[in-house]
C-alpha cells in the first residue's frame, strides 16, 4: 500500500538521543513518505526548530543538554505551534501531564508499536485549531466570558487565561456541539485528527482535566460535564458569537 501523503512530503523533526532508535525511526518515516530531520539532543532540536518549516515534531522527553519539556516550552514561548508528539517512558505520568500543560498535542509511551506511532504523527498533520464548520472566532459564554479563537484565550473582565492550541481546538469543538454528549472517539477524529477514534490514549481525558482547571478561573468550572459512558458535553450558555475576518 502506498503511503497516505500529499504530493509535498510532510517535514518531521525527530528528536531522540538513542542512536539505534533514532536511526530506526528515520528509516520508518522515510518509508512512509516523510522528509525527516533527526537530532540527538535538546539544544540541537531548538536550533533546528528555529529554522522553521516543520509540519510536526516527534520529541523524546529524556534528552541530554536540554530535556524535551524545556524544548517544548521554548517552542511555545516563541509562539511556535507546530504539532508535537512526546515520546515518554512507561509510567512517567508527571512528565506526560507537564508536557500537555506546556502545549504538547499528544504522547506515546515506550515501547510503542510502529503502526500506532505513524498513525499518531499523521493525526498531528491533520490538526485543526477549530472545525471548518464552526466559523465563529469569538464566542461569548454565559453572558460574560469571551472565548477568542485567534488569541487562544478565554477571558472574563480582567482575568485572561491562555489556552494551548489543542485546548482551543477542544473547547471550540465542544462549544459548537453544546448540550449533546461528544464521545471520545469523535474528539480523537475531529480534534486530534486520527482516522480511527478507537486508538488507545488518555490524552482526551488529560486535556479535559487541564482545560477544566483553567476555565474555573473565569467561572467555567461546570462548563464541561462528563457523561458517563458517552463522553463529554459542553453546558455553558453560548449566548453570542462573532465571525472572524
Amino acid at each position: 500500500m502506498m503511503p497516505d501523503v500529499s504530493e509535498t512530503k510532510p517535514r518531521l523533526l525527530l528528536v531522540e538521543d538513542e542512536a539505534p532508535i533514532r536511526e530506526g525511526l528515520v528509516e520508518l518515516f522515510i518509508s512512509q513518505g516523510f522528509d525527516v530531520d533527526a537530532v540527538g539532543d535538546g539544544l540541537q532540536a531548538v536550533e533546528r526548530a528555529a529554522d522553521g518549516g516543520f509540519d510536526a515534531v516527534l520529541l523524546d522527553i529524556m534528552l541530554p543538554g536540554m530535556d524535551g519539556l524545556s524544548v517544548l516550552t521554548h517552542l511555545r514561548t516563541r509562539s511556535d505551534f507546530v504539532p508535537v508528539l512526546l515520546l515518554t517512558a512507561k509510567g512517567a505520568e508527571e512528565d506526560i501531564v507537564k508536557g500537555l500543560e506546556n502545549g504538547a498535542d499528544d504522547y506515546v509511551t515506550k515501547p510503542f508499536g510502529i503502526h500506532e506511532l505513524v498513525a499518531r504523527v499523521r493525526g498531528l498533520l491533520r490538526r485543526r485549531i477549530i472545525s471548518a464548520s464552526e466559523p465563529q472566532r469569538r464566542v461569548t459564554i454565559d453572558d460574560g466570558a469571551v472565548f477568542d479563537v485567534d488569541q487562544l484565550t478565554v477571558s472574563r473582565g480582567a482575568e485572561i487565561i491562555k489556552l494551548t492550541a489543542r485546548e482551543c481546538s477542544l473547547l471550540g469543538f465542544l462549544c459548537g456541539r453544546a448540550h449533546r454528549p461528544v464521545p471520545r472517539d469523535e474528539l480523537l477524529v475531529n480534534v486530534w485528527g486520527y482516522r480511527d477514534g478507537s486508538i488507545q490514549t488518555r490524552t482526551v481525558d488529560v486535556h479535559v482535566q487541564q482545560l477544566r482547571a483553567k476555565l474555573k478561573r473565569v467561572g467555567g468550572a461546570n462548563w464541561i460535564a462528563t457523561v458517563r459512558g458517552r463522553g463529554y458535553r459542553f453546558e455553558g450558555r453560548v449566548s453570542a458569537s462573532e465571525a472572524g475576518g
